[in-house]
Formats: structure tokens, sequence, C-alpha cells
């Protein structure tokens, strides 16, 4: 490589090999900040010679804690008291009951870091569920368990600190955590820590793809191929044309099979084959094919991977994401007005299924997952400031060579984890668009890791200057508070030079985004084909400026502000965790009493419309708060025709009208009403003067108070800062002012009790 690449391998320390010296850290992460901090946790060990292994829950078992000396588990807290979805596996095997009693974790000595937000009644519950749990199965908890806030002054410090004191929760227990596995696993005489300025070796490598490599490769991915045909063909082997048809009847599920099968390997070619009853009814031009699987028109028309005609938008290369759907973008439209303040997408898509009833009847509190890229400009500029321009666009290998691995285990272990590549051969380019997240607003250790990269001393020096935990917030001050990229971080230290192999190990790989599914009932499913559903998203795009008055997009934003209609790309789907939302006869029984803010009224639509299937439902309330009734009141028009559902819009930025400035004036006095605050101190501060969704809430009192009688379902859904904590004030003096309790104290004790609602929280 050229001689910018090289790597003074005399300044990277190799942790001691030391039999029972091992620790295993464990995460349960949505966002990616779980990761993060165990990321943060395996350096820290690996400096003290354990030799660790990071990796998601799900990714292992219970007997696997048993081969480790020692086990940190890090996670944060989903929805309503659930553990994250990477742990959902590991949880059930924990849960089963067969273990109770056994003490079948003896052996294990953990500890854990829960992160949550108090904003949310059931604060940091999937770490405290986790732990008691290891406990009851006769774990031993060596240090204390941490627990996170983001609502603290200063959220988690490790990646995005706010500026406030640094006497903060993460910080402080990783200290003491450092120095109590110092005490209590002293290392051998004559080995010391590892410095924090000597560099660890990467945990993965790149290296160029040798001509063996790629015959490898293709071997593996062919390998793969046929075991996929196989499973095809053992599938369907009774409906193959070795046996006839004639002797064997076909009945209509065998049909619906074979339809099924066809389009499956021609999909999105399946759409060419509507009636023109269809056509007429979607306002799309749809070809027509003679027969099945004989194409009349252009074959372009019907590739998986149609070429994009605007060559900045990302290429739509299909990445191998396992267990990944098939979609199709039909509509991206923009459903705020063009001189309003934010950029609103309402994106339509059609999904295909592995199998019909891999998607229940209710969509309710469902998400979609989807996977952003960079786009190829962004990737341009990172390779001319590395100087990888001569290897951007060659084809790239994992670790060793084939061939002089020690083990098929160890060329494997080089590959990080859900990295997930397109097709063989990929280059570094590839994984500049699709994978590392060169955008993203720099971890701590990233910096610090950078120091290394440079032999201008100025910079090693201001590098670690940043990145060290101390008494002031200069870290903050340079990443999260102007929100600075990676990318221009580099820029601004232009001696870095990151090598080649380091590129895995150094820069965060882009996780998918999660988007509540907007639509339910009836309008998920398509009459024409039960292999593919219709799912609707509202997706409120990230675009702001800077406190130094610089325009930024998200990552995701951008990609699908500008995602053309007709591509197709990769999705997950995900189902709630929860049953809490199920709609079924039973369920809808109950009242509804619906409360969302701005793109929150997503997973709200899908219930009602999910709830509008049954005729004996129950009476819905709809509180819903925006800006402007005439800029983002979405699906007003919807709710007109709706039985059974009264909708209560908060304008925040709307005039006032004076029926609610009335009511403003009357709960500023605090008039037959408790306010939900502590009496003696002054009530509405945040909400004074402004018609927000918890005046709404007020004025309907009675009404809420009725339906809170009948055993609800309550559902708040939007922004997670003041306003899970406002509206639960506002429902807590409905239930005074109904006289269905008399004070703050019964209020809270009654909404808390399950046998008298049911309640669903969904903020971010």
């Amino acid at each position: 490589m050229a001689e910018l690449h090289e790597v003074d391998h005399r300044e990277v320390a190799q942790p001691v090999m030391m039999e029972g010296r091992s620790m295993i850290i464990l995460y349960g992460s949505e966002t990616g900040n779980a990761q993060e901090i165990a990321t943060e946790l395996s350096i820290m060990a690996r400096r003290l010679h354990f030799q660790t292994v990071v990796d998601e829950m799900d990714s292992f078992k219970l007997t696997d804690l048993l081969a480790h000396q020692l086990a940190v588990f890090v996670t944060s807290t989903s929805g309503q008291g659930e553990l994250p979805k990477n742990t959902d596996k590991f949880w059930r095997n924990l849960r089963r009951q067969k273990l109770n009693g056994t003490n079948c974790l003896a052996k294990v000595n953990f500890s854990i870091f829960g992160l949550g937000d108090s904003s949310y009644p059931k604060f940091n519950w999937a770490a405290r569920k986790l732990r008691v749990r290891l406990l009851q199965l006769g774990a031993h908890e060596f240090f204390r368990p941490g627990e996170g806030d983001e609502r603290h002054d200063n959220g988690w410090v490790l990646g995005y600190p706010t500026p406030s004191v640094i006497d903060s929760i993460w910080v402080p227990w990783f200290q003491e955590l450092q120095d109590t596995l110092a005490a209590e696993c002293p290392l051998p005489d004559g080995v010391r820590p590892i410095p924090d300025d000597v560099q660890l070796p990467p945990r993965y490598t790149l290296r160029l793809a040798t001509p063996m490599d790629l015959d490898h490769q293709m071997k593996m991915e062919s390998e793969e191929e046929a075991r996929a045909l196989e499973r095809k063909f053992q599938a369907t082997k009774t409906k193959s044309a070795v046996q006839s048809h004639v002797d064997h009847p076909r009945s209509k599920d065998m049909d619906l099979e074979d339809m099924w099968e066809r389009n499956k390997a021609t999909f999105p070619a399946d759409i060419a084959r509507r009636s023109a009853a269809w056509e007429n009814q979607n306002h799309r031009r749809v070809d027509s094919l003679d027969k099945d699987n004989i194409i009349t028109d252009h074959p372009h028309k019907y590739l998986l991977e149609p070429r994009s005609e605007n060559q900045t938008f990302p290429p739509p290369d299909m990445l191998n994401i396992p267990h990944a759907l098939h979609a199709q973008v039909l509509h991206n439209i923009r459903v705020t007005p063009a001189d309003h303040w934010q950029d609103v997408r309402k994106i339509s898509l059609d999904v295909l299924l592995d199998r019909p009833e891999d998607f229940p009847s209710c969509a309710a509190g469902s998400t979609v997952t989807i996977y952003p890229k960079n786009y190829p400009e962004d990737a341009q500029k990172l390779i001319d400031m590395m100087g990888w321009g001569p290897d951007a666009d060659k084809p790239l290998a994992w670790g060793v060579a084939v061939g002089k691995e020690d083990s098929p285990e160890q060329l494997h272990a080089m590959r990080p984890p859900r990295l997930y590549t397109k097709k063989a051969p990929c280059t570094l380019r590839d994984l500049l668009i699709h994978n590392l997240d060169i955008t993203a607003i720099p971890k701590r250790n990233f910096l610090r890791e950078l120091a290394f990269f440079t032999r201008e001393e100025n910079e090693k020096e201001r590098l670690r200057q940043l990145s060290s935990f101390g008494p002031d917030q200069e870290f903050y001050d340079y990443t999260s508070r102007p929100r600075r990229t990676i990318l221009e971080v580099l820029r601004d230290f232009p001696g870095v030079k990151i090598p080649l192999d380091r590129a895995l190990d150094m820069f965060p790989f882009i996780r998918g985004r999660d988007f509540s599914i907007a639509n339910g009932g009836d309008s998920i499913r398509r009459t024409d084909d039960s292999y593919v559903i219709r799912i609707e998203l509202l997706v409120a795009l990230v675009e702001y400026k800077t406190i130094f008055k610089k325009p930024r997009e998200g990552l995701c934003s951008r990609y699908l502000k500008n995602l053309p209609e007709e591509i197709h790309l990769r999705l997950d789907i995900k189902l709630p965790t929860t049953g809490k939302l199920i709609t079924d006869g039973n369920s809808c029984r109950r009242p509804l009493i619906a409360i969302a803010t701005g793109t929150g009224i997503a997973p709200i639509r899908a219930l009602i419309q999910d709830r509008a299937r049954f005729f004996n439902r129950g009476p819905t309330l709809l509180f819903y708060g925006c800006r402007n009734e005439n800029a983002d009141y979405f699906f007003k028009k919807e709710w007109v025709g709706i039985p059974g559902l009264e909708v209560f819009p908060a304008f925040s930025r709307d005039p006032v009208s004076p029926g609610d400035q009335e009511a403003l004036e009357r709960y500023e006095n605090k008039l037959d009403m408790t306010n939900g605050a502590i009496p003696g101190l002054p009530g509405l501060q945040y909400d004074a003067g402004k018609n927000y969704v918890q005046l709404q809430i007020r004025k309907q009192a009675q009404k809420i108070g009725e339906l809170m009688r009948h055993n609800p379902l309550v559902c708040v859904c939007g922004n997670s800062g003041r306003m899970p904590s406002s509206v639960r004030d506002a429902l807590l003096d409905c239930l005074v002012i109904s006289k269905i309790v008399s004070n703050k104290e019964e209020a809270n004790h009654w909404f808390d009790n399950q046998r008298n609602l049911i309640f669903w929280q969904e903020t971010w």
C-alpha cells in the first residue's frame, strides 16, 4: 500500500493471553447507545488483559456465559419496559419455566448497566428485569448495577453529553468498575495494564483480496444459493413437474403455493400481471403478459436492481440482510406545504412476504426498518482525504488470507457480525456507501483512536484532550453541540490518515432506522395478492441548522427525501413485543383514548384502522397536537368518516380561540382542578398561553372520566420531551375533575393499576 497507509506496528500492544481471564459483554440496543457503551467497556477490559467478546444478546446461548470469568450486560429499555428486539431470543431462553430453582447460572459473575428515559413510566425496567432473573437463576453480581437516564443533567456522557457538570451516571460507574476489576482480578507479576496512549490491535481488519480469496467468496455464495434452491425444492417437491398432477389432484392451497413460488422468484415482475381492473383502480401503468413467466415487454423493467437515472443517489444494490423482505416504493409524497418549516413524507411501499401468515391481521405498534445509504460524493470525499484512491475499487477480503487461517472459524471471526454487504466482490467504495456511517456524530472513542493515525504532535494532543474524561465539556462543544460529523472531524485534522485495514474497526456501521407503520386494517392487505402487503409510513425528515448556522440533514432523512418511486429495497418488519395493542373482538370493545403529537399520529392511525374492522368497537377520543391546522394536521379528512371517533385537535402556533383562551385562564388560576402539581407550586408554566394537547384533555375531563370507568386503552405517541409527563398530569387531573378519585396521590395509584386501564406509550 501507499506510504500514507502504513501503521507503526511498534505502537500496537497485544493483550496477554491468560487462561480464565475472559469477559463477555452482551448488549441490547435499539439506537446504538448500548452498543457504544459495550464497546467502551471492551476497550477498558482489553487494556486490563481480559480476552473479551462483544455482541448482542441474541447471538449467545445461556451456556456461553459459563465459559467466561465475567459477564457484563448493557441494555436499553424499549417501549413499555421491554428489552430491545435483539434480546428477544436470549430473554425467552432465560425466562423458561424449567430453569426455575435450578441455579443453572451459579458460576456466572455479572454486572449490568441500563439505559433508560425517566419520562417513561417504566424507567430502566429492562435492566432491572434482566438483573432479577439472573439472580433468580443463581448468578452472582460482582459489581453494583448502574442506571443511566437520558433525562439526567448529563445524559450518558459517553457519546452525546449535555452541557452540565461532569458528575454524571455513566462515567463514575465506568471508572469504579475499572478500579474494581484491577483490584479483584489483579494481574500477575511482570504484566502491566496497557496504557491509554498505546494502541490496541484491531478486532476486524480489511485487506485487498487475492484471486484465491475471490474464488473462495464465489464458492461460498454459490453454495449458499444451492442450499436455498434445495430448501425451495424440498418445500415444493410434491408439486414439481416430476410428479403427475393427474395422479395427484391439486388443491386450492397447492395452486396458491405455486403462485407464491412464481411471484417470489420474479418479484416485482408480478406487478405486471395485474388485471385491467387493477390498473384502472390504481392509476398505474401495467403491462400484460400472455402467460405466466412469458415476458412480452423489455426485460430491464423486471430487473431486481434497476439503474437509477440520478447518478448522485446511492446505487440500488441489494444488501444480503438475513430475513429482510423485498419492497418497492410506490409513492414518496411531501404532505406539508413547501413553505412549512418541516418536510414530512408519506411513503407507500409494497412488501413481499415470505408467507402470508407472517404478518398479522393488525398492524398497530409494528415498525418498518429501513437501511439508509451514504451518497457517493461523501464516500469520495473520505477516499480523497485518506488517500485510498488507488485501492477504493479493488475487491476486499476480511482478515487473514484464505489458506493461512488456523481454522474455518477464524476466517468467519474476521468478519464483523451483522456486516451485510452487497454480493461479492465488495470494494471499499461499496462499504463506504452501504455500510459505514461516515456522516455520524463521532463518539469519544473515535477521537481517541484518531490520535494514533497522525504524525502531527499538535493534532495528537488536541484529539486526546477532546476525548478524555475531564472536568470540562470540550467533547460536547466540539461534537454534539454543533452536530459535527465524522467527515468534518477528519477535515479538521488533515494529518490523520486511517489505514485501509483499520476502516472496519474505526467507523460505526449504518444501522437501520425504525418507523411506525401508519396504516392498518383492510388498507394493509392487497386483495389481488395475499403475499404482498401495502404499508404506509409518515416520516418527519431531520433537517435543521447548527449553532454555526450550517444546514444539516440526517443520514436517513437525506436518503428518504430523494428516494425515487419504483425503486426496490430491503427492509425488516418488526412486530410489537407487547400484546397490549392486539385488536380482536374483545379488545375492541374497550374505549380508546389516543393522544398523539406530530408524526406520533402514525401508530394511532394504524390502531384506529385496525379497530374499524369491528362493529362492536368502543368509542374513541383522539387528542392530536400539531403546529398549524393548514400545515401539519395529518389525515384530517379521514377522521370525519369514522363512526364513534371524536377528534380534539390542538394547534399550538395558530391563534388561540376564545373558548381555549377561557380554558387557559381558568386552568392557570387552578380553578376546580389540581393541575397534577404539588399544592403551592405554580402550575402550567410550560403550558402557559399555548394550545397543547393537555389543554384539550383537561377541557374534555368529563368525557375522559366516563371512558376511564370502562377499562379503556390509553395510548400516547409523539415527542419524548415534556409531552408524556404533561399528558400524564392532564389525565390525572381528569380523574380528579370527574370525581373518580379525590386527589393526585389517589389518581397516581389508580392510573398505574392495570386492572383499571391498559396504557401504551411510544415516544422518541
